[in-house]
């Protein structure tokens, strides 16, 4: 066990201790953005060898890396920061983290009480920064001999033992910031040797156990056991347990199943099985004809809004829906049980419990239609011009297996939705959908890779890779290779695909906000290899060159909104006769 590594002042102190505390519950990741006030922070984590850092220069890129290093493993990376603005540039991140559940830690630090209010530098009022978006805060004192190392150490364990969301714990320091400091009042021996002492114990001071018990499932397996029309929505998934365990339990129901894009599944389950879109016009007419009785719903936050509009409000089914995640997620308040238990958990269990649930007639019907519907959408796909479509068809055919595909919000994550890949392969799918922001978006797949440690495809517009060009930093500097593909189409297209298209006066230039910019000169700044896209027949030939390459590339895709836009309505046009 490393030995505590400054005793010349209590900052260096206290900040050895807390980052010695966070690596024994085994937060190992930091995540440090430059700063004065945060040097101690720095200091103590710069002689602390066991510690994984990453230097991020901008801390809004800084937290939505963060976020995709947590969703890949499942635990809180630590966000390390000085006072002021810089933890306000940490908010939307943890807007994101706080409606996903996703684990986070924010470490700020912050100016001595006496100056926050007095107009000194750089100072705001830090307290209550994240408002509700925040599952716990600690606000700490400044380091004084006075308060015991022993409330210091209880009090941060019991704030970031199993995070389910953001926690913000704020440090104050006064000066000096420095490790050491000659002519400073000396620290008391009895107080170093105390602290050495619990800086070299390998335990946690206070130790949390998670309950992970799993709900009597019998109203729930008799449900389905009677059901004579049931079908199963599976939505966003949080844990890698969770998509090949739902896997296993649909060999026991057939029933007709959605897969999200965003749960993993869509590439996994047999294109028979499923419902290929809740975003065409035709397949939410086939839905609500076969008229379920019974929807057994997995995860939550659909990328459609259409389940949660058109089919749940005008169904008479019994609406179960299985998710650990936190608060109401039931946007057409339909839900009549609702089980908070870890998916995975269930699905196992369910699947052991279950007798095998035979496919009725209506179910067969339900899915012929919904083959042919799915063949006929595809055909008015235009092979001989680039859409969304077509690239999203395109890339689930070619990403190779075990590799992440992050998907940017707007039209990227609804046309890869709304595609059913011929190719069967388990692929790792992530997004924001929390609160479906566009800006973060490289930082979050970075994270992501690096977490996982798995090459990642991201797909995103444009206008979200204007939003985090500072990301672009990270991107080059990534170990985990990370394929960025650029949709250029000039702008804000997805306006174009709703109502407001109808008011061209409102509609052009302030939704759409053209901009006229291609991107091979940022490529050349960040020294990232680029490809340009100009035609379909060069999508797959340059995804397989950066996939070769083995190393983060950026391809920009330039794309006809016109073009576009006119396969998207022949596509949502298709009926059955």
């Amino acid at each position: 066990m490393s030995t505590l590594p400054w005793t010349g002042h209590l900052n260096q102190i206290w900040s050895s201790l807390i980052t010695a505390e966070f690596l024994k519950n085994g937060i190992d990741t930091f995540f440090i953005s430059p700063g004065n006030r945060n040097a101690p922070l720095i200091a103590a984590l710069a002689y602390e060898n066991r510690a994984i850092k990453k230097i991020c220069i901008d801390e809004r890129a800084a937290g939505y890396r963060a976020l995709g290093y947590a969703k890949a493993t499942g635990r809180p990376g630590v966000l390390v920061c000085t006072s002021g603005t810089a933890p306000a540039n940490y908010y939307p991140a943890v807007i994101e983290a706080s409606r996903e559940d996703i684990p986070m830690i924010i470490l700020s630090a912050d100016r001595p009480p006496e100056l926050v209010g007095s107009d000194a530098n750089q100072t705001i009022f830090q307290q209550d920064l994240y408002g509700n978006y925040c599952r716990k805060t600690l606000f700490l004192p400044c380091p004084d001999a006075a308060y015991p190392l022993e409330a210091l150490l209880s009090k941060l364990n019991h704030v970031i033992s199993h995070p389910e969301g953001p926690v913000h714990v704020n440090f104050p320091f006064r000066d000096p910031l420095t490790p050491e400091v000659s002519g400073h009042p000396p620290v008391a021996a009895d107080l170093i040797e105390k602290a050495s002492r619990l800086y070299e114990h390998f335990q946690p001071y206070t130790a949390y156990c998670r309950n992970n018990v799993c709900p009597d499932l019998s109203v729930l397996v008799n449900a389905i056991q009677t059901a004579s029309r049931g079908m199963i929505m599976i939505g966003r998934l949080d844990l890698p347990q969770d998509a090949p365990a739902l896997d296993g339990l649909l060999q026991n129901i057939v029933w007709p199943v959605f897969c999200d894009i965003a749960s993993s599944l869509k590439s996994v389950i047999p294109a028979t099985r499923q419902i290929f879109s809740l975003d065409h016009p035709e397949a939410v007419r086939l839905i609500n004809a076969y008229d379920p009785d019974i929807i057994l719903q997995f995860g939550s936050g659909l990328v459609s809004k259409h389940y949660y509009a058109s089919i749940l409000p005008q169904s008479r089914a019994t609406v179960i829906q299985v998710s650990p995640r936190s608060g109401l997620r039931d946007p057409a308040h339909r839900v009549h049980l609702r089980i908070n238990a870890p998916i995975a958990t269930v699905a196992v269990r369910l699947k052991s419990e279950l007798s095998p649930v035979s496919s009725a007639d209506s179910i067969n019907h339900l899915m012929m239609q919904m083959d042919r519907l799915r063949r006929l959408v595809k055909s008015c796909m235009d092979l001989e011009s680039l859409s969304f479509a077509l690239i999203a068809s395109t890339l689930l055919e070619e990403i190779p297996e075990n590799d992440g595909l992050y998907l940017g919000n707007s039209i990227a994550i609804r046309a890869f939705d709304a595609v059913l890949p011929s190719v069967v392969r388990n692929i790792r799918v992530i997004s924001n959908r929390g609160v479906s922001g566009i800006e973060g978006n490289i930082a979050t797949s970075i994270g992501f890779a690096e977490g996982a440690g798995c090459p990642v495809t991201a797909v995103i517009g444009d206008l979200s890779f204007l939003h985090d060009l500072n990301s672009l930093l990270f991107l080059r500097e990534s170990k985990a290779p990370v394929i960025l593909v650029v949709v250029n189409n000039g702008g804000g297209r997805i306006f174009e695909r709703l109502p407001m298209i109808r008011f061209p006066q409102i509609l052009h230039p302030y939704m759409t906000a053209p901009h006229n910019l291609n991107f091979k000169m940022l490529a050349e700044q960040f020294e990232l290899p680029y490809f340009r896209i100009d035609r379909p027949q060069e999508l797959a030939e340059k995804y397989r060159l950066a996939l070769q390459s083995k190393q983060s590339t950026l391809l920009e895709v330039l794309l006809s909104p016109e073009n576009d836009l006119r396969i998207f309505q022949a596509m949502q046009q298709a009926r059955l006769t």
